[in-house]
This record gives C-alpha cells, structure tokens and sequence, in this order.
C-alpha cells in the first residue's frame, strides 16, 4: 500500500509543479513540490522507500523539464541521504523545520543542477546573478512547499492505513 500512496503521490506533486507557474520575477523558478515529496519520505520512511521516492522523483521530474533524465534524480537522492542521515537530530514534527529544510535543499539543487549541467555536454551560460536569483527563488518557494507537502502527505498517508515510522 506504501508505493501506491508514493506513487499517487509523486504523481500528484508532479502535475502541480508542472501546472504551477514559473516565478518570472525569481528567475522563473518552479514551485518544487517533489523535492517536497522527497523531503517528506526521507523523514518519515525507511532508507529504501526514501531513495525509491527520491529516484521516482527525479525521474518524473527530468521528464517534465528539459534536464536530462537521471540529473534531477542523483540529487533527491543526494538529498534523501543527508536528510534520512540527519533527521534524528531535526526536530522533524515540526513545521519550521521542513520548512527551512525545503528552503536548503532547494536553493541547493538548483546549484547542484547548475553544476551538473555546466560539467556535463549541455552547453548553458547564465550570469552569476540570474544563478544566484534562481537559487533564492528556488529556496524561497521550497520553503513554502515543503510544509504543505507535508501536510498533504501525512494526511494521505494516515487516511490510506499507512503509519510512517522511518524505522529501518
């Protein structure tokens, strides 16, 4: 029952970042709702459905954007890890803590998919600016998502029978 609420989920948090428009004024960043998605199982789910999640995530979500596939999907998974890592010393019920998480992780992988594609065969010049700008914008709306996913997850997640441990 686990992979079909994730899957529901994915798939729903895939549609609103694609349907949702881009911030013009923040670099047209994208509501990250499944790198919401992602945070939230790497907090509340063991290892293996947190990568599973972060994978699926970052397939779908290079699928619905003009990133090579796999880009966005190494760094959920790099993100999962340090969360899952890290989530016994966050105070993981707590709304301000998401947040803040969603904000880094964020404005993060957009530097990191930055990086990924400047490094990689795919030609792309930004200025410094328009990076750091995407980056807040990245950051900012990750901020507000995040919380909101969560919201939305644990709620599905609770009404479908499912109660997250993030036990191994």
């Amino acid at each position: 029952m686990t992979a079909v609420v994730m899957i529901f989920l994915l798939l729903l948090a895939g549609v609103l970042q694609s349907l949702t428009p881009a911030a013009v004024w923040l670099a047209s960043a994208k509501t990250p709702f499944l790198l919401g998605v992602t945070v939230y199982y790497a907090f509340t789910h063991s290892r293996g459905v947190t990568v599973a999640a972060a994978v699926l995530a970052g397939v779908l979500q290079d699928s619905l954007s003009l990133i090579p596939v796999g880009y966005s999907a190494f760094c959920l998974a790099v993100i999962a890890f340090v969360v899952h890592h890290w989530r016994g010393v966050l105070f993981r019920d707590s709304a301000l803590t998401v947040a803040v998480v969603g904000a880094v992780s964020g404005a993060l992988m957009t530097l990191a998919l930055y990086v990924m594609l400047l490094l990689g065969t795919e030609a792309i010049s930004v200025p410094w600016w328009w990076l750091l700008l995407k980056m807040a914008g990245s950051g900012l709306l990750g901020l507000l998502a995040a919380p909101v996913v969560w919201v939305a997850a644990g709620w599905t997640e609770r009404h479908a029978g499912i109660e997250p441990s993030g036990d191994e």
